[in-house]
């Protein structure tokens, strides 16, 4: 791997790791150096969940998953495998297994009714779209 593709590859981490310093605050870092397959370290670290992160012209969602799996079956850390894959130029992706992604969805839902006319995700949140 060159030179360019690692610094693209630590800036996206940088990116990734900031944005979930929104919802972890600073016990959200990334990890620091290059990981190697085989390395037991999320590339960013972060309470709840395992995070490994991919950028590049087509990065494999479902390679990056299994990544992600592994690595976290091998340390042991009870967190849920996500993985944030971007394609240049283009908004990052989040992939995870649809038992994770239904516990979120029970979270964001707790309190909520079930009808569908007031269907936000966050109680409280208004998705009135009229101006």
């Amino acid at each position: 791997m060159g030179k360019y593709s690692r610094d693209k590859g630590a800036r996206f981490e940088r990116e990734i790791a900031n944005r979930l310093k929104e919802v972890f605050g600073p016990r959200t870092t990334r990890s620091s150096g290059q990981c190697f397959k085989g390395d037991l370290r999320a590339d960013v670290d972060c309470p709840k969940i395992w995070v490994e992160c991919k950028v590049g012209k087509r990065p494999n969602i479902k390679a990056a998953l299994e990544q992600a799996e592994e690595a976290e079956a091998g340390a042991n850390t009870g967190k849920s495998p996500v993985a944030i894959c971007k394609w240049d130029r283009q908004e990052p992706i989040v992939s995870m297994r649809l038992d994770y992604f239904m516990e979120l969805i029970k979270i964001a839902y707790r309190g909520e009714s079930n009808d569908v006319g007031g269907n936000t995700l966050v109680q409280g949140e208004d998705n009135d779209t009229s101006t």
